[in-house]
């Protein structure tokens, strides 16, 4: 390994070089004064909370919708209960029944069916008078025909007695029967 030899300034031979001068370098200054930071953050903070205002008013405006849109659907939920019920009640097969007598239609004892494929009637075709069936009608004759009615009831011997209570007309059952279902129906609205 070899050095280099350090030649001085001092020495003889270099005499016509002066020595840099050494100064002391100052401190740099800010670019920035304390003020202009100062300023700078309480914009950024101004910022953030204009931001922070936004999405929250942004939020809460969107959680309202989502409340009114839940409430509209519960109320819709509640309104197709009550259509789908409405619509289970006038299709059944009492409802339509009644509708039809109302219509003028009368039932018909002696169905009759038409096979398309081959043309043929199975079933005798008689026409009807509109007498045959009263009781599936719930027609003015039917109050006029009346039904002996007995009622069996137990002692406490435990024999069965019968007891004629005379004649009872199918109207009666009829009224009470729809009684009986208009007490059902208007139990299932309160329901709703």
């Amino acid at each position: 390994m070899s050095a280099e030899l350090i030649e001085h300034l001092d020495a003889p031979g270099h005499a016509g070089r002066r020595r840099p001068k050494l100064s002391v370098v100052q401190t740099p200054t800010a670019t920035v004064s304390t003020l202009g930071f100062v300023g700078i953050i309480l914009g950024l903070i101004t910022l953030g909370l204009g931001a922070v205002m936004v999405v929250s008013t942004s939020v809460g405006a969107q959680s309202r919708e989502v409340t009114a849109l839940r409430r509209e659907a519960t109320e819709l939920g509640y309104e197709t209960a009550a259509l789908t019920s409405q619509l289970q009640r006038l299709s059944s097969a009492s409802a339509l029944a009644m509708r039809a007598t109302e219509l003028g239609m009368v039932p018909n004892p002696y169905p009759a069916f038409i096979n398309l494929g081959d043309s043929s009637v199975t079933g005798d075709p008689t026409p009807v008078t509109g007498k045959e069936m009263p009781f599936l009608r719930g027609s003015s004759s039917a109050a006029e025909e009346s039904v002996p009615v007995t009622t069996t009831t137990t002692t406490t011997d435990g024999e069965a007695e019968e007891a004629d209570t005379g004649d009872a007309s199918v109207a009666d059952e009829t009224s009470e029967e729809s009684l009986i279902t208009s007490a059902a129906d208007d139990a299932t609205q309160e329901d709703q």
